[in-house]
This record gives C-alpha cells, sequence and structure tokens, in this order.
C-alpha cells in the first residue's frame, strides 16, 4: 500500500511545491515526542514493549491537508477500518508518554499517513483542488499494520531521516 499511495500522490498532485514522503518512510505517528533525553526515550521504549498489540486492518479513506483551513502545510490520507483500537492503542501510549515528560500536541489524534510538507504557497491552493479531486478516487483495497516502531527522527536538509530504536511484530489480522 506505501507504494501504491506514494506513486498516486505524485503522479496526480503536480501542483505546488510538495516535499514528499518517500514511500518506504510512510507510516502513521502515534505520538511525536520532540527532542526528549536518554531517560525519556527509555519510558517510551518501555511503552511501546507494554502495549497490546493486536491485528489491524485499514482501508484508505480519502486525502486531506492539515490546517483544514487556510494554506496547507501538510497533505495526508486518512485511514478507515479498525480505527478505534488504534484510537485505544495511541491514547495507552500517549499518556505513557505524558507521563514520562512529553508535552503532548493539543489536538486530538486523527489517524493519518502523511504524504507530504507543501514547501511553498505558489500553487498552495491549487494542491487543495487536487487532493479534493483525488481523494474520493483512491483504491480501498484493505492493508494490515505491520509494526509498533518506536522512531528517533532528525531532520536534515534532504528531510526527515528515521531511525528505528524498537520494532514490535503486529499479526495479521485472520480471516473467517
Amino acid at each position: 500500500m506505501r507504494n501504491y499511495l506514494a506513486r498516486t500522490a505524485r503522479a496526480s498532485l503536480l501542483k505546488g511545491k510538495v516535499k514528499w514522503v518517500p514511500a518506504e518512510q510512510l507510516h502513521v505517528t502515534l505520538v511525536f515526542a520532540g527532542d526528549v533525553d536518554d531517560d525519556v526515550v527509555a519510558e517510551l521504549r518501555g511503552a511501546v514493549e507494554a502495549a497490546r498489540l493486536e491485528p489491524l486492518s485499514f482501508s484508505l479513506a480519502g486525502l486531506g491537508r492539515f490546517p483544514p483551513r487556510g494554506e496547507p502545510r501538510v497533505l495526508w490520507a486518512g485511514l478507515a477500518g479498525d480505527v478505534d483500537p488504534l484510537l485505544r492503542l495511541q491514547a495507552g501510549l500517549a499518556e505513557r508518554a505524558a507521563a514520562a515528560g512529553v508535552e503532548l500536541d493539543k489536538r486530538p489524534f486523527a489517524p493519518h499517513v502523511t504524504l507530504g510538507r507543501v514547501k511553498s504557497s505558489f500553487g498552495a491552493y491549487a494542491v487543495v483542488d487536487e487532493i479534493e479531486r483525488l481523494g474520493p478516487t483512491l483504491r480501498d483495497k484493505p492493508f494490515s499494520a505491520t509494526a509498533l516502531t518506536l522512531y528517533a527522527s532528525e531532520l536534515t536538509p534532504a528531510g526527515s531521516v528515521y531511525t528505528p530504536l524498537l520494532r514490535r511484530a503486529i499479526a495479521a489480522p485472520t480471516t473467517d
């Protein structure tokens, strides 16, 4: 699904200047911790190790942008399917992160995959028109979450570099 999503976004959203997330780096961020010290990283590692993981199946649910009004900064693909268990997982991780001293985002969690970041206001509103046109045409083939991963991220001139610190596999949902 990663390759499909990245390929579709890049081929269809040609307007505006967008820094696209490489297909291999597409993911759902459950908690963003920012710049934290090693003690907090250890606490986050413990939260990931203790998290109750269950099989999760999703499908794509349109395209959107942040912020929802005004000039777009982030383009994303929404998720449908096993959203309630994902919300429970996210809430548990966020609670443990907050207890470790992580300052959490004040906005409610919205399950999405970040596709790209708008780098210029030139053409930005044309991108909004394109995501509104393209969103309903996305393939709704189900796909499964494969892992819960704790990443360290480093911002470089070429974009973010994600280094996995801990990865726990998630079993695929069973079919009846």
